[in-house]
């Protein structure tokens, strides 16, 4: 899996105590409606900072994709996409929990 800080840096804040996103390959460059960039936008507009992993590569077809998500099942319990995992551990999954998620730190 790759990982990077993502565009919401906090100053002072080690990436240990920032929620991991786990996103798909299309990242942010997917179209407006895809649950992965709509979640970072979502995060982005609450000035909240994350670590993001890039967990999947190639087609969201499973037989069609490179590689699996056994690293990502690994970590979070689930095969799904977008994941948010929380400093304490807890993992919310499914963009529009997420985004509730979001909702709820302002």
């Amino acid at each position: 899996m790759a990982m990077s800080v993502g565009d919401a840096g906090a100053p002072g804040a080690s990436s240990e105590q920032l929620p991991t996103l786990y996103v798909c390959h299309g990242d942010d460059g997917g179209p407006a409606t895809h649950p992965c960039r709509r979640v970072q936008e979502g995060l982005r507009a609450a000035g909240i900072p994350y670590n993001k992993v890039i967990a999947a590569h190639g087609s969201p077809i499973p037989f069609l994709r490179k590689g699996s998500r056994e690293d990502l099942q690994e970590v979070t319990g689930d095969r799904k996409l977008p994941a948010l995992k929380l400093p304490d551990g807890t993992v919310i999954t499914h963009s529009r929990d997420i985004l509730a998620w979001v909702r709820q730190q302002s």
